[in-house]
């Protein structure tokens, strides 16, 4: 173990090992490659010559949470989110930007969400418990429904052709001007978005944050797309055509520029 500061409860201990996410869903012996952002944006065409990073086994995770921590996630929330994501697996198709309706019979959406929210602050640092002390209220607070508007959780389905862990990021888009602070996990069957202090819609993501509403079993009905994230770039949801050929267009582009 290491230690440091509980992102979960705040006290300066041991932390353990939190997957993310669970081991019990799918977790468990993943194997990946950690290569940092800088190598992809070194790369010329990183979808044809990945840049090579560290292998690691035995699941995604990060010391963020105490024992005591981790063990209340395992017991509380863990079970729910687990139904959660078997039901996702079910729906999961090899299609790109496909709409998917369906139904999730006796889910529990509250307890979803808040295993949903702390694995944001699980991959975040220390300082997203400091800045953002509502987030971890929410989660250690059983019976809470108080998450304040500013914070929102969106989702999609999705095979994860590179997982995607992005920490806390500012996006934004030079045709519309509009900016949006965020985080984003993608790790089949799911892919979740939290915006802080953004109202705008975010195209073809379903906003669960109602789920905090809703503290008890229930049948679910859903509407989903499932979309692709082949770039590690948060809300990238290109097909692999539009990465290859935005890529393609970049190469051009340079090499005209060294022509000049």
């Amino acid at each position: 173990m290491t230690s440091g500061i509980c992102r979960l409860c705040g006290h300066n201990t041991k932390l353990s090992f939190e997957h993310v996410p669970p081991r019990v869903t799918f977790n468990k012996n993943t194997k990946y490659a950690s290569v940092a952002f800088e190598e992809y944006a070194k790369t010329e065409n990183p979808l044809k010559n990945p840049p090579k990073g560290k292998i690691m086994q035995g699941g995604v995770g990060y010391n963020s949470f105490c024992e005591q921590c981790n063990n209340f996630l395992g017991s509380e929330y863990v079970p729910a989110y687990k139904r959660w994501v078997t039901a996702g697996f079910e729906i999961l198709q090899n299609k790109e930007f496909e709409l998917h309706t369906y139904s999730i019979k006796e889910i529990e959406p509250q307890k979803i969400l808040k295993q949903i929210v702390s694995m944001f602050l699980a991959i975040n640092g220390e300082w997203y418990l400091k800045a953002y002390p509502k987030l971890s209220e929410f989660v250690v607070n059983k019976d809470s429904k108080e998450l304040p508007d500013r914070f929102n959780i969106f989702s999609y389905l999705t095979r994860a052709e590179n997982i995607r862990y992005m920490h806390h990021a500012v996006h934004g888009n030079f045709e519309t001007g509009i900016t949006i602070n965020c985080s984003e996990i993608a790790y089949p069957p799911y892919g979740y978005v939290l915006t802080i202090d953004s109202e705008n819609k975010i195209p073809k993501l379903t906003n669960i944050t109602d789920f905090k509403n809703l503290n008890k079993k229930i049948d679910l009905n859903i509407k989903m797309f499932q979309l692709p994230t082949y770039m590690p770039l948060p809300l990238d949801y290109r097909t692999k055509a539009q990465v290859e050929k935005g890529i393609e267009e970049g190469i051009q582009s340079i090499r005209k520029n060294k022509k000049k």
